[in-house]
């Protein structure tokens, strides 16, 4: 595992955007999965600043998303859908080949878990884009004396009704992909920024895997296996593995 400290957000951006880029010039048909909110919203610009520039080629590319605010229109402001739309489909000159996604309003939740889990039996994730929920979260999969590995729906932690994304809104729930779709992904990049998630921050890197920290799982990655750590200024470490990074900075939520 490989966890590095940037000086600022833009700087963090960068690193993540980097990799993602990377992925996207060398296996065109790849697989992304795309999480939502502020952590990633700058990356997501520089993504399709260079994907522009360079006309990368994204007609066999597909972009899976990790979840969704449940029991809200699928066009309000608050949802993944008009994020993702907003923030990368409406900027790219050309469309990726397929974009897979929960509906927020979906009449039949179990059809719609299980489409999912369906496509990703079918198409691994190449490229898992992550951020630290203020409780610990990794997508939707809340803190909870047990955690489900297959897409699921969720019911909202205090702390997640909180998110920025859903002011002014009240979605009954969450859809999400599980934690078997998570740990089966080829790359995590996970990304954190913010005071207000110190404390997920803090008992994550306490190395204690517990549900109630959901992150905390990450440790456990078959890439996380092999690793060593180096004493960093301002206490923070440098840790490797192949294919988890995961990049902080104590600044926008």
């Amino acid at each position: 595992m490989k966890l590095i400290h940037t000086e600022n957000y833009e700087a963090m951006s960068k690193e993540a955007a980097d990799l993602l880029l990377d992925k996207l010039r060398k296996k065109p048909d790849a697989v992304i999965c795309l999480a939502t909110g502020s952590s990633p919203a700058r990356m997501y610009e520089l993504v399709c600043e260079a994907v522009n520039r360079e006309r990368i080629d994204l007609s066999e590319i597909t972009f899976v998303k990790l979840d969704e605010w449940y029991g809200v229109e699928p066009q309000a402001a608050c949802t993944c859908t008009t994020f993702i739309r907003e923030h990368l489909l409406d900027q790219l000159y050309m469309q990726p080949k397929a974009v897979v996604e929960f509906v927020s309003d979906a009449a039949d939740i179990r059809q719609e878990l299980d489409r999912m889990d369906v496509f990703l039996s079918e198409h691994p994730i190449d490229v898992m884009i992550l951020g630290l929920g203020m409780n610990g979260h990794l997508g939707l999969n809340e803190p909870s004396d047990f955690l489900t590995l297959n897409a699921h729906y969720a019911e909202l932690d205090e702390k997640t009704k909180t998110h920025d994304m859903v002011k002014g809104y009240e979605p009954k729930g969450g859809l999400t992909i599980g934690l078997q779709g998570i740990f089966t992904s080829g790359q995590i990049i996970m990304l954190v920024c913010g005071d207000r998630k110190e404390a997920a921050y803090q008992a994550f890197m306490s190395q204690r895997i517990a549900t109630s920290t959901p992150a905390s799982l990450l440790w456990l990655h078959p890439t996380a296996l092999r690793w060593w750590m180096i004493p960093y200024r301002n206490n923070f470490l440098y840790c490797y593995c192949d294919k988890v990074m995961i990049t902080k900075w104590r600044g926008v939520d």
